[in-house]
Parts: structure tokens; C-alpha cells; sequence
């Protein structure tokens, strides 16, 4: 769980390129921080403090690696597997790119040592944000460009998606 030091380390690398997008929304920068927290801050606060640079900090936040199982249990949207994906117009690429997302990442922290041990298993969500793989059928570029790994592109689709259940809600302003 990220601390107050780790929020304030946020806030000084973040909050320039938060406000502007927020502009006209009920949105704030600590709910953006706050999901930041919720989706990735198991991953960014151990590597900010082992001295990496933003740029591999963005690249390294990735995860979910939870797929179906037998018994009907699991992950429910795409891909539930790995042939689930490898199926699919520039799945095994992907499939490389989550794959190997997850065995850079484990590198730097503790729990994913199980999930690499499998070789099907990968990375489900990506960015800061943790946007999931099953957008991958309507967006393939945005991963397979790896363009999680910019905060303007992973905050441009964060804040997307907030918008888009604001209008559904409709609390925009």
C-alpha cells in the first residue's frame, strides 16, 4: 500500500499532466491518484524506491494474471487464456509483449514468482491505471505499441473511461 511519501512522490512526477485533462470535469487529481493507488500501487512505490527512472517505473506497471479455469471460475472477459489470445488477428504477439510485461516486472516484485513459473501465464492489465487486455480487440495498437508505457497515454484512457461513466451517469458538467 502506497504512503504518504509515495503520494506526494506521485502528485511531483503527475499533477502537471492530471489538471489539464480533468479540465471541465467533476474529476480531481486525488481521485485520479487514488485509482493509481487502488490499480498499481503494489508495483510503482517498490520501484520508485529502488531508484528507477519514471519511463521503466511506466513500463513495469502491469499485472493481473488471473485466468479461467476448469471449473468455470476465474477471469470471465478476454482473454481468459492464452489460446484465447494467440487466436486473434496479432494475439501472439501480444502474448509475447504480456508475457515478457510479467517476467520484467517480477524482477522487481515479490508475488509474481508463481505466475512467471507458468510459461502461459501474462499480464492482463497494463499501465497505471491497469487498462485490461480484453480492450486489446478494440484498441490492439495502444498495447501492442506499448503506448501504457506513457502516463499522457495511460492517463488519456483513464480519464476516458471516467468520462464515459460520468455521461452514462450523468453527472458530467
Amino acid at each position: 500500500m502506497p504512503t504518504s511519501a509515495d503520494v506526494l512522490w506521485f502528485k511531483q512526477q503527475f499533477q502537471a499532466q492530471i489538471e489539464p485533462a480533468l479540465a471541465g470535469t467533476p474529476l480531481s487529481v486525488d481521485m485520479i491518484v487514488a485509482l493509481a493507488c487502488q490499480e498499481t500501487g503494489h508495483i510503482w512505490p517498490v520501484l520508485r524506491k529502488k531508484g528507477m527512472s519514471v519511463p521503466r517505473i511506466l513500463a513495469l506497471c502491469v499485472g493481473d494474471t488471473i485466468d479461467a479455469n476448469a471449473s468455470g471460475g476465474g477471469r470471465r472477459a478476454f482473454p481468459q487464456t492464452k489460446s484465447a489470445l494467440i487466436e486473434k488477428p496479432n494475439g501472439e504477439a501480444m502474448f509475447d509483449i504480456a508475457r515478457q510485461a510479467l517476467v520484467d516486472m517480477a524482477k522487481h516484485v515479490n508475488g509474481y514468482a508463481g505466475a512467471v513459473a507458468k510459461p502461459n501465464k501474462f499480464c492482463h492489465g497494463f499501465g497505471l491505471f491497469q487498462l485490461d487486455l480484453q480492450f486489446f480487440l478494440q484498441d490492439p495498437q495502444y498495447f501492442l505499441q506499448k503506448r501504457y508505457e506513457r502516463f499522457d497515454q495511460t492517463l488519456g484512457k483513464c480519464v476516458a473511461e471516467l468520462k464515459n461513466a460520468l455521461r452514462k451517469l450523468d453527472l458530467q458538467q
